[in-house]
């Protein structure tokens, strides 16, 4: 009789990370499951796909390099030292600043991040980059500059919350877990606000929904503060104690009266109020914000209105309002003696966003490579776990800015639209072939856990941080990467802690902290005052605008009557579904299966009046470029916006998204607007 040996994992198919249960049957995966003592053990639709992505018939599993046009497989050896090699000449010639990295979201916060981070260290290359250029970084920026300059985001936290606000997210498409905890606390009795251009089913059983506009966040914000000071709903204890500029807030907010961010946010005034009561009166609240409030021309101080928001209430490090998880302290690996000055890199157009990001633009980067003759040494760059030419703003300008490498080298799982681009291609291992230290406080929660290798890597895949190890000992880097395999790695990791390896690989679910709250009663907030900054002195040194304020993009029927006549509805770019991440898992059977194809959403009215109906091919059009899709015609959209997914390769949106050009994008994040563009749709 076959013996079958559970193994517990995380999944890997979006970075949350649940605990799963591997069933492994001579050597092979046969089986995924909940580990039960795991806290993140509801899996979703995603889990299903994990088998089919490990054992993908096209799936790369040996090194590959391009020679006249044509990917001839070699060997790793081969590899190395051909990059290696590379990479040493762009040393001699241009120092560290010829060598860029580019990490996607599977890698974040994991051990594959901090070996890039240590190798481009040692290498002397100051531009490290990741997926937070478009993606929680403007969140993030916001968040410090109002809350703590050392924090991560002030995540929503739902132990014992009386009221929840989805601000410019979709938990049912993005976030499982999330989304069944909103929907339990709604049905007990928890008060529910939804703030989106679509009507998501979140909001079919909110008690509010307002339906805003896209890119006006930042108004709608100041005009619930607005409310909230009229009525004298605040926090008046806590507003006198622990911030700073709450007079100047007045003032400002006295700017947005809720006719007037009517007119500009299309939420009825009536409806401002409600939601500003509701949130203020119904304590503890939390807000939950997504990417959509981030990806306009106004983002960070859209973000900066809704952390006020939150601080105005008393709503701020507590449960059942925002909290900030204590992250573990693991050694990170960096090499800060070896590492460029903090201010060194491409460029200086967003220093707010390398200052609070610790990491370089990559809208920038590629700036910089643009310029004729390029403003910056950009030779070569690793691209790993991301897909560029199908994530990135305005996929002309981002391809022309790859073709423009000596040198790109991809590490993924599959020949990617980006991986065609390269000159090599690196095969990684996947989730249940890697042992993995993780630290979940990036989730929510203070976590350390383990996952334990349930099989052999497929092929000749290689975990991504050893193969950063490996070109370090090609490059002659060899007293910095001294780890034989992964528990001696994390080993070293944990020295930082007060906790062992062996206890963490012995508790299946991971290892709980409870991080302290209300700390800033004991040493106040880590911020130039010591305490909130609602009017912020950094921002003004910098040339911005120290209190949120709202300024039309510059693509939108008030600042470009003209365009608009020509496109008039707006794009929101991006939308997530369940059963993808990004623009992984469309070459997988099962999640192809939940998810066939992209639809565009259009308003049933607007349909109407353009010829359109139910899965009938339009045509979107932006100043961009043109794509096709099949129309999904429904009433929960508003009439003057559409929506559509991502990471299609055969109806790639982000050919209509604006932001190569710096104009379009936030002044203070350098995001670019996904989800404010114009566009036309017509039946093909």
């Amino acid at each position: 009789m076959t013996k079958i040996t559970k193994v517990n994992n995380f999944c890997k198919m979006c970075p949350t990370g649940c605990g799963i249960t591997v069933d492994v049957e001579n050597g092979r995966a046969i089986k995924v499951g909940p580990n039960k003592e795991h806290p993140y053990n509801r899996l979703c639709p995603k889990s299903a796909g994990l088998l089919d992505v490990t054992y993908s018939k096209e799936r790369i599993t040996s090194p590959m390099k391009k020679t006249n046009g044509k990917w001839k497989k070699i060997s790793w050896d081969e590899a190395f030292d051909f990059i290696a090699g590379k990479l040493k000449k762009i040393k001699e010639e241009d120092g560290g600043n010829g060598l860029f990295f580019h990490l996607g979201n599977p890698l974040i916060g994991s051990t594959s991040e901090k070996m890039v981070r240590r190798f481009a260290d040692v290498y002397g290359s100051p531009n490290y980059t990741s997926g937070a250029s478009f993606c929680y970084y403007s969140r993030k920026i916001a968040m410090s500059l109002t809350f703590d300059y050392g924090r991560i985001n002030a995540l929503p936290s739902f132990r014992g919350t009386k009221c929840m606000v989805v601000w410019g997210t979709n938990p049912g498409g993005s976030s499982f877990l999330q989304n069944g905890v909103i929907k339990l606390l709604a049905g007990r009795g928890a008060k529910l606000a939804v703030i989106d251009p679509v009507r998501i089913p979140l909001a079919k059983d909110a008690d509010i929904f307002a339906q805003i506009r896209p890119g006006t966040d930042v108004v709608l914000a100041m005009s619930m503060i607005n409310v909230i000071i009229e009525e004298d709903l605040y926090d008046k204890e806590f507003v006198q104690n622990w911030t700073v500029g709450f007079d100047e807030l007045v003032e400002r907010a006295g700017a947005y009266p809720p006719e007037k961010a009517e007119e500009i946010t299309w939420v009825p005034a009536d409806t401002i109020r409600d939601l500003a009561r509701l949130y203020a009166t119904n304590t503890p609240s939390t807000i939950t914000s997504g990417v959509s409030v981030d990806h306009s021309s106004n983002g960070v101080q859209a973000n900066r209105a809704i952390a006020i928001l939150i601080s105005i209430t008393g709503n701020i490090d507590k449960h059942g309002g925002n909290i900030w998880p204590s992250a573990l302290p693991i050694r990170d690996l960096r090499m800060p003696d070896m590492a460029p000055p903090a201010n060194e890199g491409v460029g200086s157009e967003y220093p707010l966003y390398n200052r609070f990001a610790i990491e370089r633009n990559i809208m920038e980067s590629f700036d910089a490579l643009l310029k004729d003759p390029p403003s910056y040494p950009v030779k070569a760059m690793f691209v790993e776990a991301s897909n560029p030419v199908m994530t990135f703003p305005d996929t002309h300008w981002t391809k022309k800015a790859l073709e423009k490498l000596d040198l790109l080298v991809v590490t993924d799982l599959f020949m990617t639209e980006t991986a065609k681009l390269a000159d090599v291609f690196l095969p990684a291992s996947y989730a249940l072939e890697t042992n993995e230290l993780r630290d979940y406080s990036d989730t929510g929660i203070s976590m350390a856990a383990y996952a334990h290798k349930a099989i052999e890597p497929v092929g000749e895949s290689k975990p991504n941080w050893e193969i950063w190890a490996e070109l370090g000992r090609r490059m002659g880097y060899e007293m910095f990467f001294p780890w034989e395999n992964s528990d001696a790695l994390f080993e070293y990791m944990l020295e930082t802690t007060d906790m062992e390896l062996g206890q963490v690989k012995a508790v299946e679910g991971g290892i709980m902290t409870r991080p302290e709250e209300q700390r800033y009663l004991k040493v106040g907030f880590n911020t130039p005052s010591g305490k909130i900054d609602i009017y912020s002195q950094l921002l003004e040194r910098y040339g911005y605008d120290p209190l949120p304020s709202y300024k039309e993009a510059p693509e939108s029927p008030v600042s470009d009557p003209e365009l608009a006549e020509k496109y008039p509805l707006f794009l929101v770019a991006g939308a997530k579904v369940m059963a993808m991440t990004h623009s992984q898992h469309r070459n997988i059977p099962s999640m192809l299966k939940r998810n066939p194809e992209p639809l565009v959403q259009i308003n049933t009215e607007t349909a109407k009046g353009l010829g359109i109906g139910d899965g009938d091919m339009v045509s979107i059009e932006s100043p961009r470029g043109e794509v096709r899709m099949k129309a999904k015609v429904t009433d929960d959209i508003h009439p003057k916006v559409v929506s559509a997914p991502h990471g299609w390769a055969d109806a790639n949106i982000n050919l209509l998204t604006a932001g190569g050009a710096p104009e379009v994008r936030d002044p203070i994040s350098g995001f670019s607007p996904y989800k404010t563009g114009l566009c036309r749709v017509s039946k093909v």
